[in-house]
């Protein structure tokens, strides 16, 4: 008899026809003998709903940073509902539930309101509720921080919410249900022959997440990677027919994934939305670039490319890769950090931007895979405008409006599309 924790995404809990279609597997798999508690995240919508009628309530933008704590009562009630709703439904499958908000299942957090990390679980009450042949169905993205304040967790919540109770319960699987069939090699909306992958690693999905892929929240992966690590299955709650219920469907997230050894990159990752800024005139020297990064972070703003080089007139060229939307700041905190050292001069821009994230375990070490990517991208027309690294990713960054076709081009030139076993054929050189 196995404990299983199961969290379903707000598409899969859009509808009541979804919801009761959920409680359908649930009570399925409570039949079989299996102890199970769901996480659900709020229906469909409702979150930007909820936000949308704090906007006009209070004629303010962002409500939750001058309205913090109500925002976090507020956007909490969406859960509330999907948790209510399916425990109703799974009672109507002949299955006992009971509902628990996240301060009812003792999801201790922070004080940090709208963005709270959880610091501990004390799953006490959901452990009494299974134990009693009870479905225990938890409200995700929320919990009660040690000031006794109802918080909410942020993108990812609900994902952060399941894993986090799979640790604390000690669960046999740990399994996520969204509306994609898994963890995809690109997103196959934009990539025709895009497949899933079958295993993947801790450290890979989080490199994917970070850099753009949306099945899962990089914060959920690194909580799942701790040690001891824990296993966590991406799968489609969708899928019907026979195979609905076959626990081995979509992506297994694992500390050893098992991968041929020929298979250089697992996925690619695209994001939208950078700037490249260049300064030139600087004065020579690690002063220059430290200045300027400690100012950038003082301001809140995030730097995602670094690169410094000689201008050939006796100074320094900054390069750097931004969000776009912080260009405008990091335009004038530039000018200030050059203007308080004795130089600068001409500053270019480029905006937008689109960064490509390469990732594999496979390419560490390995010479060539930079020559490949360069090579596949310039036989499509592409140009790279900065290039950054980690021990497994690469990452591009190119004009948006040829995002698709670089991401076409990498897919295939790395063979992402056939089996494993036929990546060995193409190698890297």
């Amino acid at each position: 008899m196995a404990l299983l924790v199961q969290k379903y995404g707000g598409t899969s809990v859009g509808t009541p026809e979804r919801i009761r279609a959920v409680a359908g597997r649930v009570a399925r798999a409570h039949r079989r003998g299996d102890r199970v508690v769901v996480v659900v995240s709020a229906m469909g919508h409702t979150t930007d709903e909820l936000v949308e009628l704090a906007q006009t309530v209070t004629g303010a933008p962002n409500p939750g940073a001058e309205h913090a704590r109500e925002m976090d009562m507020l956007l909490s009630a969406g859960e509330r509902i999907s948790m209510a709703l399916l425990a109703m439904a799974i009672c109507q499958e002949g299955v006992e539930a009971r509902s628990l908000t996240g301060s009812q299942a003792a999801i201790i957090t922070d004080q940090s309101h709208t963005a709270a990390r959880i610091v501990d679980v004390r799953a006490d009450r959901v452990r009494e509720t299974v134990e009693k042949g009870c479905v225990a169905i938890i409200a995700g993205f929320q919990g009660v921080s040690t000031a006794r304040e109802i918080t909410t967790l942020g993108r990812g919540g609900s994902d952060t919410t399941a894993v986090a109770l799979a640790r604390a319960l000690e669960a046999d699987r740990c399994e996520i249900y969204t509306d994609v069939e898994g963890v995809f090699t690109c997103d196959p909306r934009r990539v025709p022959d895009a497949r899933i992958i079958p295993r993947i690693s801790h450290d890979e999905m989080v490199e994917l997440a970070q850099s753009g892929a949306q099945v899962m929240h990089a914060r959920a992966v690194d909580l799942g990677a701790r040690e001891p690590a824990m296993d966590i299955r991406v799968l489609s709650s969708f899928a019907q027919g026979a195979g609905q219920d076959d626990p081995t469907r979509g992506t297994l997230i694992t500390r050893d994934p098992m991968v041929h050894e020929d298979q250089v990159v697992t996925g690619l990752a695209p994001a939208r939305g950078y700037a490249k800024l260049i300064a030139h005139g600087l004065p020579r020297g690690m002063r220059t670039p430290t200045e300027l990064l400690v100012a950038l972070a003082d301001a809140g703003v995030s730097v995602d490319m670094v690169t410094e080089a000689p201008d050939g007139q006796g100074g320094a060229l900054l390069q750097l890769t931004v969000r776009e939307d912080d260009l405008p700041r990091v335009r004038e905190i530039a000018a200030q950090v050059a203007a308080r050292l004795g130089g600068g001069g001409r500053i270019e821009e480029r905006t937008g931007l689109s960064r490509i994230a390469l990732v594999g375990r496979g390419m560490s070490g390995r010479p060539g895979v930079y020559a490949q990517a360069y090579r596949t991208l310039m036989d499509a027309g592409v140009e790279v405008e900065a290039v950054s690294t980690s021990s497994i990713s690469i990452t591009l960054l190119v004009p948006s409006d040829r995002e698709d076709d670089a991401l076409r081009a990498l897919h295939d030139g790395f063979t992402l599309g056939r089996p494993a076993e036929a990546m060995a054929a193409a190698g890297v050189h």
